[in-house]
């Protein structure tokens, strides 16, 4: 039974809500309504006040849009087109290098769009996705990146983010076209810091390029579990001493989850002190860390997972994020935010998911991406929303996906945007 008509009057109660106490300004004991007005939040109260009309969500599940801090749109769809699902990180990394040669603009966008009406259904307002860095002056798919992200502007907030390699940075002029690229397109500098002992001389030249085209920095780094080579603790030290924290996200640390509790502790401290933020991908890490790449199959036993409540327990902002979906890295996912909280109130053990890290999907990423909207439900603020009509985490984590209602400026997705894309539409990308 759905809690909304179809259409909205331009002014009306959503009554008797459960929001998380991060998405308020202020603690509020209960239930609260929150009055739309004009695509906006006019008042967020105890209860309904005044003669506007109020439908009454009886304890229904109400979120601010989503905000996905990590995905990977050039890849997305890849086994659509004729790639297989890898066991292991560099063989996926290497499937995809010989194989980016043959994507068009055409394919990109088919698979680029794909992804972003699957987000809009399910009710993401932004995401930020890399583009591998493949050229001194950005891949195809960098500009198709910037050509959707101004057609998609006022539904999706898209965010370019280079992928480049760290080795890239070794070759000034390399790096400053990055840097230049990067800038001109108003993107974020993502840099991939792979496992090895050589890479951590090379990290002071990203926070240099950072700092010399003033931009925002996001690591892809120890996506990996072998102790003796940890990245981490070098990017923390330079963020706290260039002051770069706040502008500074480190994704994956899987590394953390393999190492002693001393040097898990020593390294939390360090990320807590520099201010960085961290993002934990739940999908893609659980897929590929200790995972067997060859027959005999082998089921994993060291999960790769960041441990949240470790950093959580410091100050340190975690977000959670979707990162690949249905290509060589990860056979499934849907950039599905709720999805990806689920998954990681499993994984992760989290007690009482959706009130207490549904900022995780929300507010917490778009402070850290510098989004004009924080996602706290408050006067003057967009009334872009999810209901979900689950009470607490066990009825929303058990159907995360039914139910749903996603509501851009007050109003209901229209029944194109809210229907999810069939994938009976990538069957001829390579015909």
């Amino acid at each position: 039974m759905s809690l909304l008509p179809e259409e909205l009057p331009r002014r009306c109660w959503l009554a008797h809500a459960s929001v998380p106490p991060d998405l308020l300004d202020k603690a509020a004991p209960g239930r609260v309504s929150v009055l739309l007005e004009d695509g906006r939040i006019a008042a967020v109260e105890s209860a309904p006040l005044g003669d506007a009309p109020v439908f009454d969500l009886r304890g229904a599940a109400l979120l601010s849009a989503f905000v996905d801090p990590h995905t990977h749109l050039d890849k997305g769809d890849l086994l659509a087109a004729g790639l297989k699902v890898e066991r292991n990180l560099f063989r996926a990394i290497d499937a995809v290098h010989a194989d980016c040669g043959r994507w068009t603009a055409l394919e990109l966008r088919a698979r680029m769009g794909f992804a972003l009406r699957s987000a809009l259904a399910h009710g993401t307002r932004a995401l930020l996705s890399y583009a591998d860095w493949s050229a001194p002056d950005g891949p195809l798919a960098w500009r198709v990146l910037q050509e959707l992200r101004d057609e998609w502007q006022g539904r999706i907030e898209l965010l370019p983010t280079s992928l480049a390699t760290i080795d890239l940075l070794a070759d000034p002029v390399q790096a400053e076209a990055l840097g230049r690229a990067v800038a001109a397109a108003r993107g974020v500098l993502g840099i991939f810091v792979y496992p090895s002992p050589h890479v951590a001389a090379l990290i002071p030249a990203a926070f240099d390029l950072a700092e010399r085209f003033d931009l925002r920095l996001d690591f892809h780094v120890d996506e990996h579990l072998a102790p003796a080579i940890a990245n981490l603790p070098v990017v923390a030290r330079l963020a706290r001493e260039r002051g770069y924290g706040a502008r500074t996200v480190c994704g994956h640390a899987c590394l953390l989850s393999a190492t002693t509790d001393a040097e898990r502790d020593h390294t939390l401290d360090a990320v807590a002190e520099a201010g960085i933020a961290l993002v934990c991908l739940p999908y893609t890490n659980l897929h590929l860390q200790d995972s067997s790449a060859a027959p005999p199959l082998t089921t994993p036993r060291r999960r790769g997972l960041l441990p949240v409540h470790e950093a959580r327990a410091r100050g340190i902002d975690v977000a959670f994020g979707s990162d690949n979906h249905r290509d060589p890295f990860f056979p499934a996912g849907d950039l599905d935010p709720l999805q990806t909280l689920a998954l990681a109130a499993l994984a992760a053990q989290l007690d009482d998911a959706v009130p207490c890290w549904a900022a995780a999907v929300t507010r917490t990423p778009a402070e850290r991406l510098g989004l004009a909207w924080d996602g706290v439900l408050r006067p003057g603020a967009p009334a872009d929303l999810v209901l979900h009509p689950g009470r607490n985490s066990a009825e929303v984590l058990s159907r995360p996906a039914v139910g749903r209602v996603v509501l851009r400026a007050g109003q209901r997705l229209s029944i194109a945007d809210a229907t999810l894309p069939d994938f009976r539409e990538l069957d001829d990308l390579r015909a």
